[in-house]
């Protein structure tokens, strides 16, 4: 199968989805108090995207559970706990990064891009988020 965002790269899609994890847990937490951990729900889909869903609390485990493909985005999103879409959504469409934040989450859905996926795009999702603050020191 052919992943648009592994051109030029020899990782699978499960190794870039955990490579930006990694990187987004580890910038992400210089905006934390000490002790709130971050646990990631990755929702792949069979083409190379994924919805991410980042739990954010005091006593939460930092580790990331990798759950069965999806036919698409839409069908991905389903499983997702979240009240931003409802209804028929096996059919909508995504590209690029959407973010929905909501309680104690953020949820990340993420086309199959290469730059979608990079320490680059982490830094930028990150300013979305936190466009009015700085990390802690």
């Amino acid at each position: 199968m052919d992943f648009k965002y592994l051109k030029n790269s020899n990782k699978s899609p499960k190794e870039t989805q955990q490579l930006y994890i990694n990187n987004f847990r580890r910038r992400f937490t210089a905006y934390l108090r000490q002790g709130i951990g971050l646990a990631c729900d990755v929702y792949p889909t069979k083409s190379g995207e994924a919805v991410i869903a980042f739990t954010i609390g005091e006593g939460i485990q930092n580790e990331d559970t990798f759950h069965s493909k999806s036919n698409n985005l839409g069908f991905a999103l389903k499983n997702v706990k979240q009240s931003a879409f409802s209804g028929n959504i096996e059919n909508i469409k995504f590209s690029g990064t959407n973010v929905i934040l909501e309680n104690n989450k953020i949820i990340f859905i993420k086309d199959a891009t290469r730059q979608e996926w990079t320490d680059s795009a982490v830094k930028n999702d990150l300013k979305k988020i936190f466009s009015h603050m700085e990390p802690n020191q």
